[in-house]
């Protein structure tokens, strides 16, 4: 996906003089226009407001909001995260109230997600992962605690699931080993992780499928991913938010128990039988 900056510039001879003249408003105030209501942008580049509203259309946009939105989030992701949490202490003010603040920024990820998401494709992912012999799920750092609940979840629900990591052997290692008929989710969030990357373009090397839950249709994994999973991560520190990946998992393992019934009820028998034992449940 472009950057709007590049949509912009190698689109800028077909443009009317007034689209011409927002187009060269934006690049000049790239870093102001999150800021800027869509009347101040027209006053400031002395064109009308449903100008401003036309060109984010022609930009691919729905409207002003949507465009204003993404610069937002391009110029958050430039800033380090020693950046972002100096921008969040000089507006310290605003966070008196950090549990409704990272609440509220948990719901709008949630959302953002869900509109992210296409419903036919967060099915192909099921039945991919109906069809897996073996599943592996791959991430580090905090990730990597994501692909080991991933795989917990998925062993609830009957499936050969198994969290990789690195210690004894590296993913290279383990992922030669794997078949096509297997499958590899791999978590990808920023600031991501090399080792994940190469892990998923070696496993799409070797026709091991490759699902990615990362943060946008532009981050690395994408490119090695047969399908993705989109989980919206901001935060107001410096850190990725969690809440919309849970959400993801939980809604993945949901439809996958509502897709083999028949399977899950004759494990759940077991697991009843086993949580019957007092040897080691009260």
């Amino acid at each position: 996906m472009q950057s709007i900056q590049q949509r912009i510039v190698e689109n800028l001879p077909k443009y009317s003089k007034h689209q011409k003249t927002l187009a060269n408003f934006i690049i000049e105030n790239l870093k102001m226009m999150p800021l800027l209501s869509v009347n101040q942008v027209a006053d400031r580049a002395g064109v009308s407001t449903a100008s401003v509203v036309r060109f984010s259309r022609i930009l691919g946009f729905n409207g002003f909001w949507e465009m204003k939105q993404q610069l937002r989030e391009m110029l958050k992701e430039e800033l380090s995260p020693l950046e972002r949490y100096k921008k969040t202490l000089s507006h310290k003010e605003e966070y008196e109230d950090s549990l409704t603040q990272v609440a509220n920024k948990a719901i709008d990820n949630i959302h953002l997600s869900i509109q992210q998401n296409d419903l036919q494709e967060f099915k192909h992912v099921v039945n991919h992962v109906r069809r897996a012999e073996n599943i592996f799920c791959l991430g580090m750092g905090i990730s990597h605690y994501l692909a080991e609940i991933l795989a917990y979840l998925l062993k609830l629900y009957m499936k050969k699931a198994f969290a990789l990591n690195n210690a004894s052997q590296s993913f290279p290692e383990q992922i030669i080993l794997m078949s096509p008929k297997d499958l590899l989710f791999v978590f990808s969030f920023p600031p991501y992780s090399r080792q994940t990357i190469e892990a998923a373009k070696q496993a799409r090397e070797l026709n091991i499928p490759v699902i990615s839950f990362t943060d946008k249709a532009t981050a690395p994994a994408i490119e090695f991913s047969e399908h993705a999973l989109i989980a919206k991560t901001d935060n107001i520190l410096f850190t990725n938010s969690l809440g919309a990946i849970s959400i993801l998992m939980n809604a993945l393992v949901t439809e996958l128990a509502l897709a083999e019934p028949d399977r899950v009820l004759d494990g759940l028998k077991k697991v009843e039988e086993f949580y019957a034992d007092e040897r080691y449940f009260y």
